[in-house]
């Protein structure tokens, strides 16, 4: 249904359609297990957007946008944007309590996530429309060995693999309602991929074995922004993205992998004609998702609390070709302390990222643009204070993760 209302809206585009085709193809191609910044959810996908951190729904640059605040597309150009984006990360385990498998010594998996993101702004005689395909959220870990003494014995080498993906097509619509103030909308599709053994409660591995299953969903966004001579303010929800069930994995999930529902809101501060200063505030509603924010004996889930995060960002035109940008961002892992052996498949604890980027234009038609990010290292450990298997005979667990990423986009301004 998404796939065929695309079609309709840019079949008087042939280019869109060609470019929309290739990377969707792309996206599937190009993203194995991308590991998460924020939840299952990544810090992004566009090197202008990382290059601050994330921050800046008052302060758009590119395509990305028609996803992080549609209201913002009408001070946006006739645009399209590609970005690849390579991720490195280290996670390391250490099981331990009664059932933990401390026999096979550290954990670790180093994932390489590689993907592609791209979208477009058109303006239009009223409106601007925009939206692309992104891919906001992923994870995934391969350790060598079972998390537990118990699957490693009795069940083979299995709880120990698992990779999601979740990719996003985005149509959306802006409207300038004067003054400085404008509205935007966007209707979201999705695909999500699911392989794991993970264990079960009945302490074997997930019976489809580590084979794809995939899944639809939609959702929807809407955003508002304001905009005075040095100051503007934006606000973007996303709403929850409903997806279908994962039959082959019924064993293992007792609810649908849906994401929850986000709200965005900052400010940006034109310091002077070449220096701008972004500050956002991001909630993550994981405690309304069975699946992530439920209890793992009566719902199957992971037991996450919602994520809080702030977003600080700078960007400084140095030259009319040259501009700098950096940023930092906190927020809350979801995992609880006394949930991490559990959370060891899907180990989102990371805090913090920090971000420096470059834009480069070329000339008035072709730009590119190069972000590097780093999630320094964050540890946690289990307290063994939960109501579930794996705390209380898993106490002393310890989670671990860093990574790097780099991105580098090309844009084309007709």
């Amino acid at each position: 249904m998404f796939s065929a209302l695309i079609r309709r809206v840019v079949s008087p585009f042939p280019l869109f359609s060609a470019f929309l085709a290739a990377a969707f193809c792309a996206g599937l191609l190009c993203c194995p297990a991308a590991p998460a910044g924020e939840g299952v959810f990544l810090l992004g996908n566009d090197a202008q957007q990382l290059g601050r951190a994330s921050s800046g729904v008052a302060s758009p640059r590119s395509s990305y946008w028609s996803y992080m605040n549609p209201a913002t597309m009408v001070d946006l150009e006739r645009r399209l944007d590609v970005n690849w984006y390579s991720i490195f990360t280290d996670f390391e385990a250490h099981p331990r309590g009664v059932i933990g498998n401390r026999f096979e010594g550290t954990l670790e998996s180093e994932v390489t996530g590689n993907l592609v993101a791209s979208g477009f702004v058109w303006p239009l005689r009223v409106g601007t429309l925009g939206g692309g395909l992104f891919v906001p959220s992923g994870s995934g870990v391969d350790y060598p060995h079972s998390r537990t003494w118990l699957t490693r014995l009795a069940g083979g080498n299995v709880d120990r693999r698992l990779s999601y993906q979740h990719i996003r097509g985005v149509l959306a619509y802006a409207y300038d309602l004067g003054d400085g103030w404008s509205l935007g909308v966007g209707l979201h599709g999705s695909l999500s991929r699911l392989r794991t053994d993970h264990l079960t409660l009945s302490f074997s591995g997930a019976e489809a074995n580590h084979e794809w299953e995939n899944s639809l969903g939609a959702g929807f966004g809407a955003g508002v922004y304001k905009k005075w001579d040095r100051w503007a303010w934006g606000l973007n929800y996303t709403s929850r993205h409903w997806t279908e069930a994962m039959d082959d994995y019924g064993d293992l999930l007792r609810n649908v992998l849906d994401t929850p529902r986000t709200v965005q809101t900052g400010v940006a501060w034109k310091a002077s004609e070449k220096v701008e200063l972004t500050l956002d505030y991001k909630w993550l509603n994981w405690a309304g998702i069975p699946s992530y924010g439920g209890d793992l004996l009566s719902k199957g889930g992971f037991a996450w609390k919602d994520q809080h995060g702030v977003k600080a960002g700078v960007e400084w035109r140095l030259h009319d070709r040259w501009t700098l940008m950096a940023g930092y961002s906190y927020a809350n892992s979801p995992v609880q302390k006394d949930h991490v052996l559990v959370a060891m498949l899907v180990p989102v604890v990371t805090e913090q990222h920090w971000t420096l980027g470059v834009t480069h234009r070329i000339n008035d038609r072709h730009q590119v643009h190069l972000t590097g990010a780093w999630a320094p290292r964050h540890t946690m450990t289990d307290s063994g204070k939960g109501n579930e298997p794996f705390s209380l005979l898993g106490k002393g667990s310890t989670l671990s993760a860093t990574a790097v990423s780099v991105v580098f986009g090309y844009s084309f301004l007709f």
